[in-house]
């Protein structure tokens, strides 16, 4: 009976995610920063007030630098080389999400487990196994996220944007570490160790 409701339920959010239109937005998220969002039950998530009037409280983050998010959806223009979105939940484990972009459905957070608490810092949440978690790739260009909480719960969660970097960064990057490592290994046969 339960998973018939499930199915039903999750067709219903497609089906409503696919004819709405996507409401007017305060403005783009920043790049490479934890941006907070709430839900409570199964719905769409929120921003978290004040940013977003009529979102959810969400306590800030004790350790990692993070920001509220305001009213869905949350946009961004991705680079050429593409983006990177994660999401992660917070606090105790037990919270799911589906995320789409523009209305499509980009797929689920991983399966949450246990009764771990990961707190309110989004960092150790993403490297605990027990936390809902998943990353996607973005093709350049904009995107509009929503994100759906698949589980009957409430509390708070974060995602981040990050830009693959262009081919010729990642280049200068590999040659400084080469140049690096080459320094070190004359200092070692001038001092003879």
């Amino acid at each position: 009976m339960v998973c018939i409701r499930q199915r039903v339920h999750w067709l219903i959010v497609i089906a409503l995610s696919a004819v709405l239109p996507v409401p007017a937005q305060a403005g783009a998220i920043a790049f490479d920063q934890f941006l907070e969002f709430g839900f409570d039950g199964v719905a769409f998530a929120t921003g978290c007030a004040p940013n977003d009037p009529g979102g959810s409280f969400c306590p800030p983050s004790s350790g990692t630098s993070t920001s509220f998010l305001d009213t869905p959806p949350w946009t961004f223009t991705a680079p050429s080389q593409g983006a990177v979105l994660t999401v992660t939940d917070a606090f105790l484990a037990g919270d799911r999400f589906q995320v789409f972009d523009s209305g499509a459905d980009l797929g689920l957070t991983s399966a949450p487990s246990g009764n771990a608490d990961c707190g309110d810092d989004p960092v150790p949440c993403l490297a605990d196994p027990n936390i809902s978690k998943r990353s996607f790739s973005l093709a350049a260009g904009d995107h509009a996220i929503t994100i759906y909480s698949v589980l009957a719960s409430s509390g708070s969660g974060y995602l981040r944007v990050t830009a693959i970097p262009e081919p010729s960064s990642l280049l200068f990057i590999a040659l400084g570490g080469v140049a690096a490592l080459l320094g070190v290994r004359r200092r070692r046969s001038a001092t003879g160790s």
